[in-house]
C-alpha cells in the first residue's frame, strides 16, 4: 500500500479565484497554510472555498502572509507558503450569538446598585437592620407580622436573647 505523504500534509482542497490548491487548515487557530508556486490572487476580505466532501465551506480571509521558500518543500513540491487567517462564514448562522455590551457610566450613587447583563444581586440584611427599618415605618401590618415572627418559639430560640431587645424596638 502506497501512502501519498503530500495528501497527508495538505489534506484539504481550497479554491481561490477559481484555482484549486491543496491546503492544511487549523480550525482551532483559524489558520490555513497553502503551498504554492504561482502566487494566488487573494487578499483580506476575500472569500475562499474549502471543499468538504460534496459540500463547501466558505472562509473569509482576515489576514494574509506570503512567504517565499516558506514550504521548504516539506510535504509538497511547491516552494512558497501562503498563510491565511480565515473565519468560517458558513458556520456563523449556526453558532450561538455572543452579545457584547459596552456600558459607560459617569457616576453611580446608592446602596443597592446593579449594572450589567445577566447579573445576580445578593442583599444581606441583619435582623436588627430589618427590625429598625420596619420600626421607623408607618406600616402597622409589617410591624405586627414581624412582632409575631420574633415571638415565635423557634425564631426566638434561633435569635436568642436578642429577640427580646428586638421586640422592644417595635
Amino acid at each position: 500500500m502506497d501512502f501519498d505523504f503530500d495528501n497527508l500534509s495538505y489534506p484539504e482542497t481550497v479554491v481561490i479565484d477559481g484555482v484549486e490548491y491543496k491546503a492544511q487548515r487549523d480550525t482551532s487557530k483559524g489558520k490555513m497554510k497553502i503551498p504554492y508556486s504561482e502566487e494566488p490572487d487573494v487578499g483580506i476580505g476575500d472569500v475562499i472555498v474549502q471543499k468538504a466532501g460534496k459540500r463547501e465551506i466558505h472562509l473569509k480571509v482576515t489576514d494574509v502572509q506570503f512567504l517565499e521558500g516558506g514550504s521548504l518543500n516539506v510535504g509538497t513540491n511547491h516552494p512558497n507558503m501562503l498563510t491565511l487567517n480565515v473565519q468560517n462564514t458558513t458556520a456563523e448562522p449556526h453558532l450561538t450569538n455572543r452579545v457584547s455590551s459596552t456600558i459607560n457610566i459617569g457616576s453611580v450613587s446608592g446602596e443597592m446598585v446593579q449594572i450589567g447583563d445577566q447579573n445576580v444581586q445578593v442583599a444581606n440584611v441583619s435582623i436588627k437592620q430589618l427590625v429598625e427599618h420596619v420600626a421607623k415605618s408607618d406600616d402597622r401590618e409589617a410591624k405586627s407580622k414581624l412582632k409575631a415572627l420574633l415571638e415565635n418559639g423557634t425564631v426566638a430560640s434561633l435569635v436568642g436573647a436578642g429577640a427580646t431587645a428586638l421586640l422592644g424596638l417595635l
